[in-house]
């Protein structure tokens, strides 16, 4: 069982072992972009795939800006033409009902294509970005069970379209691998920390603050800090001889009602007291699938959110250097930035 961690230290590459070009996709998320900063702060070109407008200006990474698709397999063969390795990062995340097509399209079919084009272009090293939602998760409150990276997947019968595509890209990563692509799969916990602009991760934390949480579900998870993902990219990316997987865990696992008391002290908030019986959840869940199809409650979201998240990250940490900063030091900082966001939005 893991223990809450005081540290607040960043794991260090393992030195560099790749010449050339990094090619990253998602560069320009709120993970990829601290990725990318990273890999450039170990000394790396680094080309980034962006679908839109490429930025005028580089930035403190100094990284190349390609346009590409992960659905155009010949854009994809162009940007990692000279790549040494590729870092996927990109994805898309929803519990909307009506982003299925968009779900299993991006999150599967765009990385089959990036899985080939890499195994055609010869990286020495493709470092794949999956999900723990594509590992497990616990339906009981029994964080001395958190899950491993050996851990049987059990959620093949959860009607969760994001979970289904990411099982479905992660078994493709696996099968790369073993037909002689040099993958190392890293699936992330729950991000929180500076910089998501786009509330891809925090907007739970950003509702909360906002006072819009009424009440929480019979469920758990793990936080971790963005700032300590990144530089374990760097050292999956250098590692000699990496395991197929890792899973990125954060130091505590905890139930949502936990996390939110947590909250409560970062922010000054006042958690939830009320439980919301799973049932009458769903009920609402469904609703809104059907008559409010944009709002953030969906009977997906109430499905995962009952379950728990619960995770071990032992491996990585031994393997790559893995090191979590203090939960309540990442609390204070996504408290930080979904209010400057709400105050600055244009930056």
């Amino acid at each position: 069982m893991m223990t809450s961690s005081t540290e607040c230290v960043a794991a260090e590459g393992r030195g560099r072992t790749l010449t050339g070009t990094i090619l990253v996709t998602g560069g320009m998320g709120f993970l990829g972009g601290h990725v990318v900063a990273a890999l450039a702060r170990a000394g790396y070109t680094v080309r980034c795939l962006v679908r839109g407008a490429a930025p005028t200006e580089s930035g403190s990474s100094g990284a190349e800006y390609v346009h590409g698709d992960l659905l155009d397999r010949l854009s994809l063969d162009r940007a990692l033409d000279g790549a040494a390795a590729v870092v996927h990062v990109a994805g898309f995340v929803s519990a909307a009902a009506r982003d299925r097509s968009r779900l299993f399209a991006v999150n599967v079919a765009g990385a089959r294509h990036l899985l080939e084009a890499a195994g055609a272009a010869g990286v020495r090293r493709a470092v794949f970005t999956s999900s723990t939602s594509a590992v497990g998760a616990l339906h009981a409150d029994r964080p001395d069970r958190a899950l491993a990276e050996d851990a049987a997947f059990n959620l093949a019968s959860l009607p969760v379209p994001y979970v289904q595509a990411k099982r479905l890209a992660h078994e493709a990563a696996l099968a790369a691998r073993q037909a002689g692509l040099p993958v190392v799969i890293l699936s992330p916990t729950f991000v929180l920390g500076p910089g998501d602009v786009r509330l891809t991760s925090s907007e739970l934390v950003d509702a909360f603050v906002r006072g819009r949480v009424p009440g929480y579900l019979a469920g758990g998870l793990n936080p971790i800090d963005v700032r300590d993902l990144a530089p374990a990219y760097v050292a999956a990316l250098e590692h000699p001889d990496p395991a197929p997987q890792y899973i990125l865990a954060g130091s505590e696992n905890l139930t949502t009602h936990a996390f939110f008391k947590r909250l409560e002290r970062a922010s000054g908030v006042r958690a939830p007291r009320f439980r919301i019986p799973y049932r009458l959840a769903l009920m609402a869940g469904a609703l809104a699938d059907r008559f409010a199809p944009g709002a953030s409650l969906t009977s997906a979201a109430v499905r995962l959110g009952s379950l728990y998240w619960y995770f071990d990250g032992s491996a990585a940490r031994r393997e790559l250097g893995l090191r979590t900063r203090c939960l309540d030091e990442t609390l204070a900082t996504s408290v930080d930035w979904v209010r400057h966001r709400a105050a600055c939005p244009t930056e």
